[in-house]
């Protein structure tokens, strides 16, 4: 970086090819994120097992047990966003609800959309269950542009 230029540097001038270039920035995840999300990975439930096998079928570029922040989410797209969580039996405790909505929203407030499924419902819908992750993870539709009159055209039907 010459005279204090604050751009991103060149390869030759000391940088690596693709600094600071990531089209969606990640957020910093916590220490001992990374050894956790490998041992989630290592200790998959069924259901989780389940989903992961259709989400890769599908070639969707989801990552599984990736750390974001000081959390470990099940399932994230992170082109489009979209965390999936599988939630089990555990999370239908009062406490664990409270801690699952506070991390939902500190997701959302990172610009992550959130969807959650039961475990029983992957295990006995899975089909449902990845139809709506096709629908959440689509991009949206581009917008029709009115037919074109062509060049020339007259604007307006003058009489």
């Amino acid at each position: 970086m010459i005279g204090g230029d604050h751009t991103r540097p060149f390869p030759l001038d000391g940088g690596r090819a693709g600094d600071g270039g990531a089209a969606t920035p990640r957020p910093r995840h916590a220490p001992g994120a990374v050894p956790r999300a490998r041992r989630l990975r290592r200790e998959q439930t069924v259901a989780e097992r389940l989903l992961w096998q259709r989400l890769r079928l599908k070639k969707m570029n989801f990552r599984r047990q990736a750390p974001i922040g000081r959390f470990v989410v099940d399932f994230v797209q992170f082109e489009t966003r979209l965390v999936i969580e599988v939630d089990g039996y555990h999370h239908q405790r009062l406490e664990r609800q409270a801690q699952d909505k506070l991390r939902t929203l500190w997701l959302q407030s990172q610009g992550f959309r959130v969807i959650r499924f039961e475990e029983s419902r992957v295990r006995n819908d899975l089909d449902a269950v990845i139809e709506e992750i096709l629908a959440q993870a689509a991009p949206p539709p581009t917008p029709t542009l009115p037919p074109s009159r062509g060049k020339g055209a007259d604007r307006y039907d003058v009489r």
